[in-house]
């Protein structure tokens, strides 16, 4: 199953998403939340949470540097937030084992901020439920995202793993969609990716000219509904008549 979710704290984008679009999740981050100003943290995170209810997901990242702090700050989210939440951690020296104990006391893990394969291979031994790699920064660091991605995907297949690659940090459409070809199941964006995917100015074009050539046959403003009322109403006419 593949997943789109939306990278951002913005209440409104998120309320667009869920209503407009396949949205299947939410995550965040402290650079996201800073974005939204002088915010309660987890006041606004319980908003996205009640948004998301129980169809979507909602994944929260820690900030602490050590394993001990990392399992701790995990356990303080989800004391706060509901189990439900998936805690977002950094494969790193400390992050790891936070990972590996927190997947054996049964909490829902998204590993992140990985660069390399090799981050995605531990976190896929570890168990984390969400690989999330970090698409843009890594081209700005001169890696190939794309072959990162398809690396850890042939990995986690040979391994049978449950865990998913959820690629993140996007810089346009083109890598989103790059992104899924190499073998992401899942991509965060933010809510201007999707907008720029659906206003194309290619796509406006088209559905104009196809309202312009319905009109050519039917008459200005007319559409597939209204020329059955119509029709509809010239039959009903013309029965009246011959009443009459």
């Amino acid at each position: 199953m593949y997943e789109l979710m939306l990278d951002t704290a913005n209440l409104s984008d998120i309320r667009e998403g869920i209503a407009a679009w396949p949205i299947s999740g939410v995550t965040t981050n402290p650079s996201i939340l800073r974005k939204e100003g002088d915010i309660d943290v987890y006041s606004r995170l319980a908003e996205i949470k009640k948004l998301c209810g129980s169809q979507r997901s909602l994944h929260v990242q820690t900030v602490s540097t050590t394993t001990r702090e990392i399992i701790e700050e995990a356990r303080f989210i989800l004391d706060r937030l509901g189990c439900d939440v998936y805690v977002k951690i950094p494969v790193s020296a400390a992050g790891l084992p936070a990972i590996k104990t927190l997947v054996s006391e049964g909490v829902k893990v998204t590993a992140t901020a990985i660069y390399t394969t090799m981050q995605g291979i531990l976190a896929g031994l570890a168990g984390a439920d969400y690989i999330a790699i970090y698409l843009n920064r890594m081209e700005n660091n001169c890696i190939d995202p794309f072959v990162v991605i398809s690396e850890i995907r042939s990995f986690l297949d040979g391994m049978n793993s449950r865990s998913k690659i959820l690629a993140a940090s996007f810089r346009n459409i083109s890598q989103v969609t790059s992104a899924f070809a190499s073998g992401a199941k899942g991509a965060t964006v933010g809510a201007e990716i999707i907008r720029a995917a659906l206003g194309m100015p290619s796509i406006n074009a088209a559905i104009e000219a196809f309202m312009e050539d319905f009109e050519a046959i039917h008459g200005a403003g007319q559409t597939m509904m209204t020329i059955t009322k119509m029709k509809k109403a010239a039959v009903n006419s013309a029965a009246f008549l011959r009443l009459k």
